[in-house]
């Protein structure tokens, strides 16, 4: 709704005061002849501006008003749906305003003394007053920041060959994975890869090389590189190297993507309103009498009731309820969200550098919200020596039942034709949930992934013996991985039900998934779940699993865990699997992210098969180092493993932990200062005033702070707390401007009398104006002090006075002035 031509009544008033100074009578007395005269008076076509009132009542706005030559009256439609008016498609004129008087069901009286228009309307012409609950993006939100700098996240691994308790102790080798960065305001081109040190061998694997560049005003990202092709629930994405350009919602937090239900009403009367999503209050404010909308309720995906609770002046309470179903397969109505990308298939990733088919290979999926309860979706891709594969489908709401999908593709390549039938059903009824998806390929259905596998197609769809290329890949490596998995499955069955059972606060979930590969070799699992919580804040469950296909294949895990204070959990529990049962007990402390924090895992298991662990982990500011030690069986080993970042920003190289996407390099101004991130303790800073915080969010609003009672007490601190919005995987600088030499103090001021000066009172300092106010016992803090100083304070409006005073700082200490006396 388009607000920015609308003021409150009061402040309209004040400004055009009586502007108008034509007087108009109501418009049932101004009857223009056929020559546009009124009584013998021409009339000239004229801008109003009209406070509304409604049956009496006000409408808290100013409408803005074109009087016709002939006495009527029009406005914009984006107009006469604010003031509340109904804009029917048979009042608009050629000049594309609404004429009033051809509003069927609506009067209204001008009186122009008072600058007032007043409307009688029917209930059935009358716009609903809109209530949007989504957050919006404004002017005060800060703008994505962007600077120049690099990361190098690493972790280091090493491990004993299986005889620890030998000396000396004889390592299997070290490896590393390794993610390297830079970025700026054109963009991060990174690169990540794997490294290994065995025996008489080295290893060194490229894993991805890219170049992203975000556009949070378009939403788009785009991509040079290695990446993952785009796809939706029944496609399979490949690996590929090319361009991409993709829809990114993840660019605007604040952007409401999912249908949200709207609930719709009325007031008899002037009415307070609270709106409850699943039994949280969302909203609460008043509303006018008349029709109301509320758009954009904050509510989970999900099955779900709202409520709306009316309450009028004379305190009668009127309760409306909706039940509604939100499926996050769906977009809102008018939003669109697409991938396209061009480039040639990765195959062998994480094993071999470059491996990729020389076929091109494309692919474009797209889906387009057309209703709130209607998303339409499509997928097209090609290449590959002549693949052509394309398909479209739907996702539905089915009112406040649940939420559905359909979608049917087809292929063709090398003369085999074939096609893909995917649908999936998902409700909840009663806090019972339900999910059902079924898939069926027919014919010789082949798609991207498939065809740029190296293989050789045959008739039935069958994978024949893969022609690895050069380098060979033995393919006895792979064992049957090239038909079972590179080709699409024929079926796919799977089925979820969620229980909760509200009488012991428990839950209970079954599934089931059927698997018919390439081969028509089938799996069937079924599988079951329980949990509830028990005394002293603990929790029961059991799992458990079997393969229909064979019954040998059955397993489960039953057991009960405990919480204790610092962040203590002990569980115990017994686990059946193929080859024996296990007795399973173990302890762990959680480790925090804050500087310092620690933790440990310790779990003994017994039964067919021996397992002991012990391990430990320390975050330092610099990394995080953990080391284990596990028995397997008769086989000892002991591990370690370092990991940590290297960044580059801010004119400083910092270590720290690993920087998964964006960072902060606080500056603080001062050493030993405590900086918290989201209001929790994050680490101090260093000699230097500077900490690294490596868990910021792209996109999202992080709020850094400092904890002033860690500041020198000499020190001048300008501001505690900031927010920051870093752009993707960026790095920003905040500086918090504490000066440990600030040339201030804290200087009492008093007049002739002795008496201290009046609170709230303003002063400056006379050699460069800085300001100051004057606090209780005439105590004001003052900057930018000199050896010799002058001040004029305003005590009064009829006159000010003048103080002189010396300042001298002293190390360590907060400088105090007293007695200054103001004449």
């Amino acid at each position: 709704m388009r607000r920015s031509r609308f003021l409150p009544a009061a402040s309209w008033l004040l400004l055009v005061g009586v502007s108008v100074v034509t007087p108009c009578a109501a418009r049932a007395q101004q009857v223009p002849d056929a020559s546009g005269l009124s009584n013998g008076v021409a009339i000239t076509a004229r801008e109003l501006q009209l406070e509304v009132f409604i049956d009496g009542a006000p409408i808290g706005l100013i409408g803005a008003f074109r009087q016709l030559t002939d006495g009527s009256l029009a406005a914009t439609r984006e107009e006469t749906r604010a003031i509340g008016l109904e804009p029917r498609r048979e009042a608009i004129g050629t000049d594309k305003l609404v004429h009033i008087d051809r509003l069927a069901g609506v009067q209204y009286r001008i009186d122009e003394a008072s600058q007032r228009i007043f409307f009688t309307v029917a209930e059935t012409a009358r716009a609903p007053r809109v209530i949007d609950l989504s957050p919006r993006r404004t002017a005060e939100n800060p703008i994505p920041l962007t600077s120049f700098g690099g990361v190098l996240n690493y972790t280091l691994f090493a491990n004993s060959d299986g005889t620890f308790f030998r000396y000396p102790l004889n390592l299997r080798g070290v490896s590393g994975n390794f993610d390297a960065r830079v970025f700026s305001p054109y963009g991060t081109l990174s690169q990540s890869f794997l490294a290994n040190s065995a025996v008489r061998q080295l290893g060194f694997v490229r894993l991805d090389t890219r170049w992203t560049y975000s556009d949070p005003e378009r939403l788009i990202t785009y991509r040079v590189g290695d990446t993952i092709s785009g796809g939706l629930a029944w496609t399979r994405p490949v690996r590929m190297s090319g361009v991409q350009v993709q829809r990114n919602f993840a660019l605007r937090p604040d952007l409401v993507t999912l249908p949200l239900p709207v609930l719709s009403g009325s007031a008899a009367v002037p009415s307070t309103i609270d709106v409850y999503a699943q039994n949280v209050k969302t909203y609460s404010g008043a509303v006018p009498s008349g029709p109301f909308e509320i758009t954009h309720m904050p509510v989970a995906s999900g099955a779900g009731t709202a409520q709306v609770v009316l309450h009028d002046s004379l305190g009668r309470e009127t309760v409306a309820t909706l039940p509604f179903y939100v499926s996050s397969k769906q977009l809102a109505e008018g939003l669109y969200d697409f991938s396209m990308e061009a480039g040639f298939a990765r195959r062998f990733s994480g094993i071999e550098s470059n491996n990729y088919d020389r076929r091109p290979i494309g692919s474009a999926s797209a889906r387009y919200g057309l209703t709130n309860w209607l998303t339409l979706e499509g997928h097209g891709e090609g290449g590959g020596g002549g693949l052509i594969n394309a398909g479209a489908g739907a996702a539905f709401t089915l009112g406040s039942w649940g939420a559905a999908s359909l979608a049917l593709a087809g292929s063709r390549f090398g003369g085999l034709t074939g096609g893909l039938f995917n649908a999936s059903f998902e409700t909840n009824i009663r806090g019972v949930s339900i999910y059902a998806r079924s898939q069926r390929t027919f014919g010789n259905y082949l798609d991207i992934a498939a065809v740029t596998a190296n293989c050789t197609f045959l008739t039935g769809n069958v994978c024949a013996v893969p022609q690895w290329g050069t380098p060979a890949f033995p393919p006895s490596i792979l064992g049957g991985f090239a038909v079972t998995n590179i080709l699409p499955p024929r079926a796919i069955d799977q089925f979820g039900l969620g229980v909760p059972i509200p009488f012991d606060s428990s839950s209970l979930s079954v599934n089931f998934t059927q698997l018919q590969n390439a081969l028509g070799n089938r799996t069937r699992v079924l599988g079951f779940s329980y949990s509830r919580p028990i005394i002293f804040g603990g929790s029961a469950f059991l799992s458990a699993f079997k393969d229909l296909a064979n019954e040998r294949n059955f397993g489960f895990f039953a057991g009960l865990s405990f919480p204790f204070g610092n962040d203590i959990t002990l569980s115990t529990g017994a686990e059946r699997a193929p080859d024996g049962v296990r007795f399973i007990t173990s302890a762990v402390k959680a480790e925090k992210r804050e500087e310092g924090s620690y933790g440990w895992r310790l779990r003994n298991g017994e039964g067919y098969r021996t397992d002991r662990f012990a391990g430990a982990s320390y975050r330092a500011s610099f990394a995080r180092v953990e080391a284990n030690v596990q028995q397997y069986a008769n086989q000892t080993r002991a591990t370690g493993q370092a990991e940590g970042s290297i960044a580059v920003a801010g004119g400083g190289v910092f270590f720290g932990n690993r920087i998964d996407d964006a960072f902060a390099v606080v500056d603080a101004g001062a050493p030993d200062v405590e900086v918290q991130y989201e209001n929790r303790p994050i680490g101090r800073t260093n000699r230097q005033g500077k900490l690294l915080v490596p868990y910021l969010n792209s996109y999202q609003k992080n709020k850094l702070s400092i904890d002033p009672k860690s500041v020198p007490v000499d020190a001048d601190v300008t501001t505690t707390n900031e927010i920051v919005v870093p752009a993707d995987r960026n790095g920003v600088v905040v500086k918090f401007g504490v000066s440990q030499t600030p040339k201030a103090a804290l200087v009492a001021f008093v007049d002739s009398a002795g008496k201290p000066l009046r609170v709230g009172v303003r002063g400056r300092l006379e050699s460069d104006g800085q300001p100051f106010v004057i606090g209780y016992d005439g105590q004001a803090y003052i900057r930018n002090l000199s050896d010799q100083n002058a001040v004029r304070i305003d005590v009064s409006e009829e006159g000010s006075c003048v103080a002189e005073f010396e300042y001298a700082p002293r190390a360590g200490e907060q400088t105090v002035i007293r007695g200054v006396i103001c004449r």
